[in-house]
């Protein structure tokens, strides 16, 4: 079979299926081989999430030992420092509670956060977590992990046809826009957001996609494209001015008025890279009074990052003075 024939599920399986079968084979001569896989899984948290995926598609009762391990895994990389934390874990102890067994009990309680407490208990959280597992899984479940396997363009080609093929359907859009950009196409990325702000109707939404959408401008290189952006966002919560709706009435107190304020600081410093002066002193301005205005913690914790801003608009060269 071509590849171009393949599902994209069945790509990102590919390694996780194949290792999947080494470690169920062990038995001699390929004990040593399983011994290896064993080691390659604990230490390649993506290729344990393909196993993983793979054995939820295939599932065995032979496999509780195996699934005792990557449970184990999971668990030791969720505590560890810098560690990624993913849904891999919640599958794992699903796996291995549809078994029921007592002996597993302490370690279903560790990785369960106490919701697993016996193992009668055990079997019934696993069903209702697998059916819940089976209902969330979509194609986002295979671009995400085809982007942790390095397989960018293939995750943003099925990104693009979803988004080709999507609806008004605003949770979709938004999941789209939020994958585009996390694969640094922000072209595609803002495509969506702007279909997205077509759905928006409140003023709290449409400020607050407002802000992403001046994100996504910004990480394309339109900084103008950015700086209107941040204009609607403003007017959108009547910055200056009264608030429009009760959806934004206390706006500046809560993590939206934070929202507003950093994209204005992130446009200054880009703007400043970009030589563009004018841009970054008139964002600059508005970032000011946006600092008065939010409430002192949201100002406090922006604070380092408006120091840079501020000091480097004071680093721009003050303008030509024209002759007569």
């Amino acid at each position: 079979m071509a590849a171009s024939d393949r599902s994209l599920r069945d790509i990102v399986l590919g390694p996780g299926r194949e290792t999947l079968r080494r470690l169920r084979s062990g038995t001699p001569p390929t004990r040593d081989r399983v011994a290896l896989a064993r080691d390659r899984v604990a230490a390649d948290p993506v290729l344990r999430a393909g196993v993983l995926y793979a054995a939820r598609h295939d599932p065995r009762a032979e496999d509780l030992s195996l699934l005792r391990f990557l449970l184990e895994c999971e668990s030791e990389s969720e505590s560890g420092p810098g560690a990624e934390r993913f849904e891999e874990r919640w599958l794992a102890a699903a796996l291995v509670a549809a078994h029921g067994r007592e002996e597993d009990v302490a370690l279903l309680r560790t990785a369960t956060s106490g919701q697993v407490t016996d193992s009668a208990g055990a079997v019934e959280w696993a069903r209702a977590r697998q059916e819940s597992d089976a209902e969330a899984e979509s194609e986002f479940t295979w671009i995400e992990l085809a982007r942790r396997q390095g397989r960018t363009a293939s995750a943003r080609d099925a990104l693009i046809r979803l988004l080709d093929d999507a609806g008004p359907d605003p949770d979709r859009l938004r999941k789209l826009s939020r994958a585009l950009e996390q694969l640094g196409d922000h072209a595609q990325a803002t495509r969506a957001q702007i279909h997205l702000l077509s759905l928006r109707h409140t003023d709290r939404d449409r400020a607050s996609e407002e802000c992403v959408l001046a994100r996504l401008e910004r990480g394309k290189g339109d900084l103008d494209a950015a700086g209107r952006a941040l204009s609607r966002a403003r007017a959108a919560v009547g910055a200056p001015g009264a608030p429009p709706d009760a959806t934004v009435a206390q706006w500046h107190r809560r993590g939206l008025g934070r929202k507003i304020t950093e994209q204005h600081l992130e446009l200054v410093l880009a703007a400043v890279e970009a030589g563009d002066p004018e841009l970054a002193r008139r964002t600059m301005a508005h970032a000011r009074r946006l600092l008065d205005t939010i409430g002192k913690e949201s100002a406090k914790a922006l604070s380092r990052l408006s120091t840079r801003a501020k000091w480097a608009v004071a680093g721009l060269e003050r303008p030509h003075a024209r002759t007569p």
